[in-house]
């Protein structure tokens, strides 16, 4: 039996490996004639520590998340995928990535690259794929560098 896959959530917050789920989330697409959704999330728990709201910082994240996006958003349009859709969030990357993005876009396969984390800090902060593994509705594919040893 084969899958196909109509919409495509790619993880892109401008890591080496986010470009590796990206380069191989665009062949996915190419293959199944799917829709991109790239996806950034700017983790605001990293931002509770700053006393007053500043909005000129959450502006400044949103901006640099849209250049990333708009960068990725370009290289598939040039290797032919015709369907890209760029999808910008604030909040918890975990729960947003697991389920609330994916529902509302109505993905049917997320791609997120692997972390690079030890063991030790897995058991710190999680791993986001981990995580995403557990809590997904949907297939999930996690891009790992074939270069890399653990």
């Amino acid at each position: 039996m084969s899958q196909h896959y109509e919409r495509i959530m790619i993880a892109v917050d401008g890591s080496y490996e986010s470009e590796l789920a990206f380069e191989k989330g665009v062949n996915v697409a190419l293959r199944n004639k799917a829709e991109l959704i790239l996806t950034h999330v700017i983790d605001t728990r990293a931002l509770q520590s700053i006393a007053t709201f500043d909005t000129y910082i959450y502006e400044q994240l949103e901006e640099e998340a849209k250049g990333v996006l708009e960068g990725f958003e370009k290289k598939a349009h040039e290797r032919g995928v015709e369907k890209v859709k760029q999808v910008i969030e604030f909040g918890n990357p975990k729960t947003l990535l697991a389920r609330d993005i994916p529902d509302k876009e109505k993905v049917d396969l997320i791609m997120v690259g692997a972390t690079g984390l030890n063991t030790f800090e897995r058991l710190l902060i999680g791993s986001s794929s981990e995580y995403i593994m557990r809590h997904a509705k949907v297939d999930l594919l996690v891009v790992r560098d074939s270069q890399k040893t653990f």
